[in-house]
This record gives structure tokens, C-alpha cells and sequence, in this order.
């Protein structure tokens, strides 16, 4: 039986991760902050690059590393981006150190799309896309994605970087919770043909692909961008949430070069940016090199979502 180590474990990605790798009768161990040895999971406290991994990674065939500082509103490090690239980055280079020594076959990168940039020009963003990371948080990861290829491509070790997009699904935390807190609040919202489309990755998609590469050689020193297929406007998606909340979306028209002049005016032009422009991310090389196909559709997780959210807060 495959013995794979899931970093984060208790987190969004990792604990659904966890769910699915046991249910392929893999064996699943885990880290997280302070651990729980009931459940098989070593407590590493605040991860960095001094952090020891020897006797967790021992005997593993495989890694998946979720765990890693996300974004964080009102952030109170006096250096941010030191703090990220702590965490994300030496942190994560040590992981692969102590497993590459421990003999792991297989280390899977839990990157973000992030590291193409926050916005989108002409085309769709794929792996032949030029990296623009913009924020602490990408820079971070995409200093660890440089330094693991770099050190790792041709050894016994394959290096597998998987770059989701937004990923949706019950108990999403970030952009996907506070969406879901708009558009239960019940509130008109200026969302009513808004042309735009957003490419997102269904939760369960995102896990099932991660375990697709745990075992093909053709994810080997490779990098994935990754996102459901169909691509949705910001009116389809507060749609499909308010359906799985049982109730109908408020929404109306306002004209969208409006809403930039205000939402810009009062230093908000990132947030018009999150909910009123395209973000499209052609994920064509999972599907073809992988021989991957989607176990469920971003309609149908982003009801499921809208669902958990309601009755989470009943």
C-alpha cells in the first residue's frame, strides 16, 4: 500500500484531500500545526526552514504539501513578504531536503494560480504563460516552485507543480466565504449581465487530479495549471450559490464602468477586479497529458457550496 504524506491536512484542500486518498485505500499520515496522534497527524508547530521533517516523511512513497500562508486581511507581520516566503518557500524546500534524503519517490507542490498574475490580458493563461506574480503571497510560491525544479528536475525524485485556480466548495475559506456572505446577506448586488467569465476549480476536481499524478510518470518535473472547464460570469455564480441556499438572487443592472469609477475612487479597484473582470485559465494539458477527466462540474459544486454556507448558518 502507498504510504503518502498530506501537509495541511486539517486545512480546506488538505482534510478533503485526505477524505479521497483514503477512499482509493491509499495510506494516508498528515501534519498540521499542533497534530493529532488519534488521526495519525504530527504536530509541526509553525513551519519554516529549520523545521525537522526526517521522522515524518520516513517510509513515504509520496508528498502532497498544502500547507502555507494564504492571504491574510489586516495583516500584522511587519515584513509580509519575509513572512511568506518563511513559510512558503524555505519551509517548503526543507520539506523536499528531508524527503528526497528519506528516499520519497514523488513530491507534489500545492501552488497557486496566482503565480501567472492576478489579471488577465489577451489570452488565456496556461503553462506556456510567462509567470507574473504580483503579490507576496505568488512571489513566495513561486520562489519555491523555481528552487524545487531547479534542484530536483532528473533525479529520483519527480516534482509535480500544480497551480489551481480558485478553488470552490463546502467550507471554502477567502474570496469563496466572502462571496457566499454577500450573497446571503440577501442584499441587491449590481451583478445582472455582467459580461465577464472566471475560470475556478471544483474542490473535488482539484483533489482528484492530485491524486491522478501520484502514480503516472507523465507528471514527472511538470507543471500544471488547473481549473474546471467551464468558464462562468459573476451573475452565474452568485445564481448557482444563492439555488443551493434555497433562495432566489437580487440582483440588478449598473452600468460596470460605474461601479469601477466607484469602487476605484474608494480603493477598491481590487475587489471590481475579483468580481467584474475575466480571469481564464486554459487547463488543456491536465486533461490531454494526464488522460484526466473531471469527477464533477463547477455548477454543481458551487450549488453544493451555496448549500453547506445556508445550512452551516441556520
Amino acid at each position: 500500500m502507498m504510504k503518502i504524506l498530506v501537509t495541511g491536512i486539517t486545512g480546506f484542500l488538505g482534510s478533503r484531500l485526505s477524505e479521497m486518498l483514503l477512499d482509493k485505500s491509499f495510506d494516508v499520515i498528515g501534519s498540521s500545526r499542533a497534530g493529532n496522534a488519534s488521526r495519525n497527524i504530527f504536530a509541526t508547530g509553525d513551519i519554516d526552514g529549520d523545521t525537522d521533517w526526517q521522522e515524518i516523511v520516513f517510509g513515504c512513497d509520496a508528498v502532497i504539501h498544502a500547507a502555507g500562508r494564504a492571504h491574510i486581511l489586516n495583516d500584522n507581520e511587519k515584513d509580509i513578504a519575509a513572512a511568506f516566503n518563511k513559510i512558503n518557500c524555505e519551509a517548503t524546500i526543507k520539506l523536499a531536503e528531508d524527503a528526497f534524503a528519506a528516499g520519497v519517490k514523488h513530491f507534489i507542490f500545492i501552488s497557486s494560480i496566482g503565480v501567472n498574475g492576478e489579471s488577465m490580458h489577451q489570452n488565456a493563461i496556461s503553462e506556456k504563460s510567462v509567470p507574473n506574480p504580483t503579490s507576496p503571497y505568488a512571489i513566495s510560491k513561486f520562489n519555491a516552485e523555481r528552487r524545487l525544479l531547479e534542484k530536483y528536475r532528473n533525479t529520483q525524485m519527480a516534482v509535480t507543480i500544480i497551480r489551481p485556480a480558485l478553488i470552490c466548495g463546502p467550507g471554502a475559506p477567502g474570496n469563496i466565504n466572502r462571496l457566499l456572505k454577500l450573497v446571503g446577506s440577501g442584499l441587491p448586488l449590481p451583478f445582472k449581465k455582467v459580461n465577464n467569465l472566471r475560470s475556478m476549480a471544483s474542490l473535488d476536481n482539484v483533489c482528484d487530479f492530485i491524486i491522478h499524478c501520484v502514480n503516472q510518470p507523465e507528471a514527472k518535473d511538470e507543471v500544471f495549471v488547473f481549473s474546471d472547464e467551464e468558464e462562468l460570469s459573476i451573475e452565474d455564480i452568485t445564481k448557482l450559490m444563492s439555488a443551493g441556499m434555497g433562495k432566489k438572487a437580487r440582483l440588478f443592472f449598473f452600468p460596470s464602468f460605474l461601479l469601477k469609477l466607484l469602487l476605484t475612487s474608494i480603493g477598491r479597484k481590487k475587489m471590481y477586479e475579483q468580481l467584474f473582470s475575466s480571469f481564464s485559465i486554459d487547463s488543456t494539458k491536465s486533461r490531454a497529458l494526464m488522460k484526466w477527466k473531471p469527477v464533477v462540474t463547477i455548477q454543481d459544486t458551487l450549488f453544493a457550496t451555496g448549500k453547506a454556507f445556508h445550512e452551516g448558518n441556520r
